[in-house]
């Protein structure tokens, strides 16, 4: 989904630039425990913000950022050219993502979901996308954050609820997580893809 209007200059604006790298992000991350050397790729990037905060506080990591907006899309790929070749910045739908199966170590998507219709077909492509023992980070809205005013100004997409996100996980193949709701407006949510045979499972996350 391209976004429009209001919310779109929001998301380009310095003020959101510091509530998202200075507080979304870090409470996402911190929910579990992170390689220092990493393929990560990061659905609905936006203009960078969060991918530059991240390609700065792990050195190791390699990230693709990605949008379905062209736009935002053109402003990630100027914000992060500093990065060299650690950062690769690509055009890609949330639904279809169009890598291959199991390119990547980590998979991030804040404040994503609500603006993809489909968000199973979502889940499933961070699945595929994921290698054996990948870890999946993501946050986004619930439904109660639409109404009034706020619904009016940053419209969804669509909407889902706790219980059906918790139910999707196994179907999108993934085994284990930890799904953790703050209050009634968004969540956070970090799962893993099964490991390969003969290897320990991660700390740091519990079904």
């Amino acid at each position: 989904m391209e976004m429009e209007g209001f919310e779109k200059r929001v998301l380009q604006s310095p003020a959101w630039r510091i509530v998202t790298q200075h507080t979304v992000l870090p409470y996402v991350l911190g929910v579990a425990l992170l390689p220092g050397s990493a393929e990560v790729l990061e659905v609905g990037a936006g203009g960078g913000f969060n991918a530059e905060a991240m390609l700065e506080r792990f050195p190791g990591w390699r990230l693709w950022a990605t949008d379905y907006d062209p736009d935002m899309v053109e402003r990630a790929r100027e914000r992060l050219a500093r990065f060299g070749e650690r950062a690769v910045v690509e055009r890609a739908d949330a639904t279809a993502l169009g890598f291959a199966y199991a390119s990547f170590d980590i998979v991030v998507a804040i404040g994503v979901w609500h603006h993809v219709g489909d968000w199973r077909k979502a889940l499933a492509e961070s699945a595929q996308a994921l290698r054996p023992g990948g870890r999946l980070l993501v946050a986004d809205l619930l439904p109660g954050v639409f109404h009034g005013v706020f619904g009016r100004l940053f419209p969804p997409a669509g909407t889902y609820s706790i219980e059906e996100l918790r139910a999707a996980l196994p179907e999108a193949g993934f085994a284990r997580w930890r799904l953790r709701p703050v209050g009634p407006l968004w969540y956070r949510l970090v799962a893993d893809t099964p490991r390969a045979p003969g290897i320990p499972s991660r700390p740091g996350v519990a079904t």
